[in-house]
């Protein structure tokens, strides 16, 4: 890893190092190393560092320590990324003198008061769990460009995956694992969570697809493919034409057609039905697929199959009464 790198990754790892301390009362270095996958050294060195940076770090004990939070305001405010930006900039101004640690301190009580005060929510459904130090040693692995193997927990039984790591992505609160199976040549998607025995190899894969990101990018779930080559033409009606009009509820979405009772024609490419099924599921009974006929017949099965399990759940209602 070059200097810059290396430097970057430890700015990271700081940043997450100080959300742990605000999230548990005491955590020792012992834990933090085998946490980060790193030695006790470099993590004595983690700790050192916060220290003079400004932050409120004590060892209670031998190898324990505690982040005294009475004396650090809102930090919970900030994600990750931003606490190691923070960290960053306390160290910054720590080596140029206490005038600066005194105004770089306002300019943060500052804006921590702003983002405490901000009259916008943004409402984000909370993710699973992430296991940061798996993700660490898959993001190496992806700038590394190494092949990666792992057992992994599928609904019909674990089995063993080999993969050229691309991507780690974040889909409705999921984080997954993108890359191709070199056996099959198939891009393929593991959720992380279910990932268990990661391992990096010593054989090295040529490159990530300069197209990754664009597909990445036309996608508004996990169900993804390289070709979006199927359309699927819907009706809509004019009692939610509005909210298709005003924003792309797929990011291939295109009106097709305006018509005179405010209902609209609208279509969306995907690579396979699985990436639009259940954002259509949502609108139901304000749409009608138009074509092709194999994804109506596909979606009205769904929903008989609902429909009478309905039914069914009813009848046992009624029997027990």
């Amino acid at each position: 890893m070059t200097e810059k790198a290396d430097g970057k990754a430890r700015i990271v790892r700081l940043g997450q190092i100080l959300r742990i301390f605000m999230e548990k009362e005491k955590v020792s270095s012992t834990w933090l190393s085998r946490q980060f996958q790193t030695t006790p050294r470099t993590i004595q060195r983690d700790l050192l560092l916060l220290k003079k940076s400004g932050f409120p770090l004590h060892e209670i004990r031998k190898g324990i320590y505690q982040l005294h939070k009475d004396l650090v305001r809102n930090l919970e405010v900030f994600d990750d990324t931003e606490l190691a930006l923070v960290v960053a900039l306390k160290n910054i101004v720590g080596q140029l003198g206490r005038p600066f640690q005194t105004a770089a301190g306002n300019i943060l009580d500052h804006l921590y008061d702003c983002v405490k005060s901000m009259p916008v929510f943004v409402k984000i459904d909370d993710a699973v769990p992430l296991d940061s130090a798996l993700l660490n040693r898959i993001l190496q692995a992806i700038l590394k460009k190494r092949t990666v193997s792992f057992q992994y927990a599928a609904p019909h039984g674990s089995h063993a995956v080999n993969l050229e790591p691309y991507r780690v992505v974040y889909f409705s609160g999921f984080w997954y694992l993108i890359g191709n199976e070199p056996s099959t040549g198939i891009l393929k998607r593991y959720a992380l969570d279910k990932i268990e025995n990661f391992k990096s190899s010593r054989q090295c894969f040529t490159a990530i697809p300069s197209d990754l990101d664009d597909v990445l990018r036309q996608s508004a779930n996990i169900w993804f493919t390289e070709d979006a080559n199927i359309e699927i033409t819907v009706h809509i009606d004019a009692r939610v034409s509005d909210y298709f009009k005003r924003r792309k509820m797929y990011p291939t979405q295109e009106i097709k057609e305006e018509r005179p009772d405010g209902s609209l024609v609208v279509t969306f490419r995907v690579g396979n039905y699985e990436a639009i099924r259940d954002i259509l599921k949502s609108w139901i009974p304000h749409f009608v697929i138009l074509e092709p006929e194999d994804f109506r017949v596909s979606m009205l099965n769904d929903i008989k199959g609902w429909v009478e399990k309905q039914e069914q759940q009813s009848c046992l209602d009624n029997i027990s009464f």
